[in-house]
């Protein structure tokens, strides 16, 4: 048990310093004020974590697993592997509401915070994105098999096409009024629509 609430005092800490990063920029994120903000001394944080980037990257990997697991959700009762998956994928991986706005302004304080520091922060920034870009082009040639994507597109091309097009407009839409972004981004899911095989293709894996 002592394990169970030392993890979850940790996610809440986290938790709290990611709403500080989110609302006020990195640098509000100080032990004070998060101290403050907990109902808290300084000293029983450092029960927890043994220095303030130790907190800082906590708040990142918090913000972080919660995209991914959103993402893993929204497609986590789809029967069969389809083009429909990037629809369910796309909407959930936005800031397209307050929980989702405030994961992604943590995400993009990590990515500036890692850009101007070298170290592991950098590295398994730059591992992960790595074995995105991997699983997604696996993804894409097994819909290419199926016939469900164009055959005349080089899946690698189509993986950075998604993963650039999806961080874009992530970042984008934060400057968007909240009831505007779903209309802004309606845009992304008629690129999707355009990776769909044409009739002829159709025909001649049927024909196959």
């Amino acid at each position: 048990m002592r394990k169970v609430d030392h993890d979850s005092r940790r996610e809440e800490v986290a938790s709290v310093a990611s709403r500080l990063i989110a609302d006020r920029g990195l640098e509000a994120l100080t032990t004070r004020a998060l101290a403050k903000e907990l109902g808290c001394s300084i000293g029983v944080l450092s029960h927890y974590f043994n220095s303030k980037e130790e907190i800082v990257m906590a708040a990142f990997q918090w913000a972080d697993q919660r995209i991914d697991q959103r993402m893993q959700d929204a497609i986590a009762d789809l029967e069969e592997i389809s083009l429909d998956y990037f629809i369910p994928m796309i909407t959930s991986g936005l800031p397209l509401d307050e929980e989702s706005d405030r994961e992604w302004r943590v995400r993009f304080n990590l990515y500036h915070y890692c850009l101007t520091r070298s170290g592991e922060g950098l590295q398994s920034q730059i591992e992960k994105i790595g074995q995105f870009r991997v699983l997604m082009g696996e993804f894409i040639r097994t819909l290419q098999k199926k016939g469900e994507v164009r055959r005349d597109l080089d899946p690698e091309l189509i993986t950075k096409m998604a993963f650039d097009m999806v961080m874009g407009a992530a970042q984008n839409l934060l400057m968007v009024p909240m009831a505007k972004r779903r209309e802004h981004a309606a845009y992304l899911f008629d690129i999707v629509e355009k990776l769909r095989p044409v009739k002829a293709q159709v025909v001649e894996l049927a024909e196959a």
